[in-house]
């Protein structure tokens, strides 16, 4: 699991994100959780398989796509065919990941697209959403987005979450996952953004 928080603002797309990568519950990796597509003005992260973000960014590298819009409802298909790819060559994808799609369109404003994925039921299902929190948290119904950005990421890595077991559509393992650092990226119609607000003082062993 990671921290992933996608607001909308009148005029731009905000992305909290955190930089912490677990594995069997402990720290393995820090490091951006946020991957751009400028040619799309948009970014997108996943929750889940380390192998995921780069299974997704070959695909989108071989598959054109004429606006922000025609992609979001393609990547369901697109997640998809990763999941395909990557299990032909050996890797052991399962439990569920959810892929969030966020940037902003000439024709449309601000999109925010989230594909949920379960792999062992091979389910992968889209929509569009106008905000999106992971981890949930108490409080955060009453924060203020983008304002409130921070202080989500705070919460959240101050609590001790649940992560979905392997195979199944409900939660399993509890424990902290969020840290490493906290990042904000804002989308717009003059592009992508991204700025490190704070560090926590996590070390990888």
């Amino acid at each position: 699991m990671t921290a992933i928080n996608v607001f909308k603002s009148l005029d731009a797309v905000h992305v909290f994100s955190d930089g912490a990568f677990h594995l069997s519950g402990k720290l393995r990796g820090i490091g951006t959780k946020v991957h751009t597509i400028p040619e799309h003005n948009a970014v997108y992260g996943v929750t889940g398989p380390l192998i995921v973000p780069t299974l997704l960014s070959a695909q989108l590298l071989e598959t054109q796509f004429a606006d922000l819009r025609l992609l979001a409802d393609a990547m369901p298909d697109l997640v998809k065919a990763c999941c395909t790819r990557g299990k032909a060559v050996g890797h052991n994808l399962t439990g569920r990941c959810e892929v969030v799609l966020a940037g902003w369109s000439e024709n449309a404003g601000p999109l925010i697209f989230v594909t949920e994925c379960y792999f062992e039921h091979e389910i992968f299902k889209g929509r569009a959403v106008e905000r999106y929190i992971r981890p949930r948290v108490d409080g955060s119904s009453e924060m203020r987005f983008p304002e409130d950005g921070l202080r989500l990421l705070e919460k959240q890595y101050a609590t001790k979450c649940q992560q979905a077991a392997e195979g199944t559509f409900g939660a399993g393992a509890i424990g902290r996952v969020v840290g490493g650092f906290a990042q904000h990226t804002q989308v717009d119609a003059d592009g992508i953004r991204i700025k490190l607000v704070k560090r926590w003082p996590d070390e990888i062993r």
